[in-house]
């Protein structure tokens, strides 16, 4: 059974997700929101649109050659996946190369939309920054052939969680910081997951607003039951744990991984999730035998990795991209009660009392001794209760707001009515 929605949430519209991730991934925020939105809305998730060279880099995404004939799945009630085909190389380098890719996007989705019977009205709500090439495409495409299924001429969400200039790889960050500037300044509504986002965001639209990542609360709390056991893999590795969960790349400070790992060597530094091919020089890694990389778990049995850990690491590189990050697993890692040693990203300051934050990779060591040595089932309550209102559930309400204010002002505009509240 599907969890009861608030009658606050969102109700009655069509959404078409572009998305930065395969609905199958690592659930990240428009996973966890989509999620939750679908059932009173209907929802067409888009999933990450991957080029033709990503094969090489990530094996799995061979399977995208199956979808050059349309795809469309439905995991669950009224949400609908649509996987894109492979696309041209380097659509982040050059404006030409993206518009291609875009209009290719757009017949898929207008195809997916028409079978769906989508009202002309949908959301576009993306995640992408090329993404806005979408916009004129769809607009375009619905004057030309009106009629159920054809979308375009509803609002434009931009619900951005990350600074994509910032990432490595065949990236232009002049070429995508104009993706995103055109996207935030055509967008009726954005939504970032940062402060630092919202900032430098808000001068090109006003309509810019920060909602924070959040936790799914009560899977996390299961990592308090006594009953709940530490998978074998894990309870293989000795105590004391420091558990590192989520998708390995780019951000992750091998360096204060190292550190961990020579400062003790009963100390246990273990890394749960996927490793970004090339992005990770897994060699270093491998050197320490007390650095264990477990791989990729099932969302469902996280909880028992975290009732085995001692202390949780969020251990991010400080840099453009990290600067501009509100950590996912934050407020997952205090749902479990965990003692929690993070790179002092600027987001995480405000919890510096709940959170040791870490300057530089050589403080690591120091502050895990302590958060060891700290650390107490009054602690563990304490954190718990910090991170029990810190609920999707209460961040699809937020939204939800959000993007009603929004649907009152557009339809006002078009109206030449005034807007309200």
């Amino acid at each position: 059974m599907r969890p009861v929605h608030d009658t606050r949430s969102l109700r009655g519209k069509d959404i078409v997700c572009v998305s930065s991730q395969d609905w199958g991934a690592i659930w990240g925020t428009m996973q966890q929101l989509m999620h939750r939105l679908a059932g009173p809305n209907r929802i067409l998730y888009v999933e990450e649109p991957v080029t033709m060279l990503a094969p090489l880099k990530v094996p799995r995404h061979w399977r995208r050659w199956r979808a050059v004939v349309p795809r469309v799945s439905s995991p669950e009630q009224g949400l609908w996946v649509l996987t894109p085909p492979p696309l041209l190389p380097f659509g982040n380098m050059s404006p030409l190369i993206n518009r291609i890719n875009q209009h290719v996007l757009a017949r898929y989705i207008l195809g997916a939309t028409r079978r769906l019977r989508f009202a002309e009205d949908a959301i576009l709500w993306t995640y992408v920054p090329a993404s806005v090439a979408l916009i004129a495409l769809l607009s375009r495409r619905t004057r030309r052939a009106p009629g159920k299924g054809a979308v375009g001429a509803g609002p434009v969400i931009y619900h951005c969680v990350d600074e994509h200039s910032a990432f490595p790889g065949f990236v232009s960050p002049e070429v995508v910081r104009r993706y995103d500037d055109e996207l935030t300044r055509r967008a009726d509504l954005v939504i970032t997951t940062a402060e630092n986002l919202r900032r430098s965001r808000l001068a090109l639209n006003p309509h810019t607003y920060t909602v924070p990542n959040a936790a799914d609360v009560e899977i996390f709390n299961r990592a308090l039951d006594s009953t709940l056991p530490v998978p074998d893999d894990l309870a293989a590795i000795p105590a004391p744990r420091l558990v590192a969960v989520g998708l390995h790349d780019s951000r992750l400070d091998i360096d204060a991984l190292e550190a961990l790992a020579e400062e003790d060597p009963s100390w246990q530094v273990v890394l749960i999730g996927p490793v970004k091919a090339g992005q990770v020089d897994t060699s270093r890694l491998r050197r320490h035998p007390n650095i264990h990389l477990l791989g990729e778990k099932p969302r469902q049995e996280i909880p028992g990795y975290l009732k085995g850990t001692a202390v949780a690491l969020i251990p991010y590189r400080l840099n453009e991209l990290t600067r501009n990050i509100f950590p996912l697993k934050l407020y997952e890692y205090l749902a479990a009660g965990l003692p929690v040693v993070a790179a002092a990203l600027p987001e995480l300051a405000p919890f510096a009392g709940m959170v040791s934050l870490a300057q530089g990779s050589e403080q690591y060591p120091a502050l895990v001794r302590e958060a060891l040595a700290d650390d107490s089932p009054e602690a563990r309550a304490a954190r718990v209760a910090f991170a029990a209102g810190e609920t999707w559930e209460a961040r699809v309400e937020e939204i939800s707001a959000l993007v009603e204010d929004t649907l009152a002002r557009v339809g006002n505009a078009a109206t030449g009515g005034s807007p309200t509240g």
